[in-house]
């Protein structure tokens, strides 16, 4: 039977950066639920920055 844990790593966006941004997800699993907020915020903010990034300038 498949392990659903891995699924999230089943593939990669094809962006490096995205994905060792995504990365930082997976310390979710050892931490307390009320602390998962701020790694999502974080996690989201990073991902912000770079799609605001002008790809001309990369």
């Amino acid at each position: 039977m498949d392990n659903p844990k891995d699924e999230h790593h089943a593939g990669t966006t094809g962006d490096p950066v995205v994905d060792e941004e995504l990365e930082v997800l997976d310390v979710l699993e050892g931490l307390p639920v009320e602390e998962h907020q701020a790694v999502f915020s974080a996690v989201h903010e990073a991902l912000q920055r770079t799609l605001d990034e002008d790809p001309a300038q990369a």
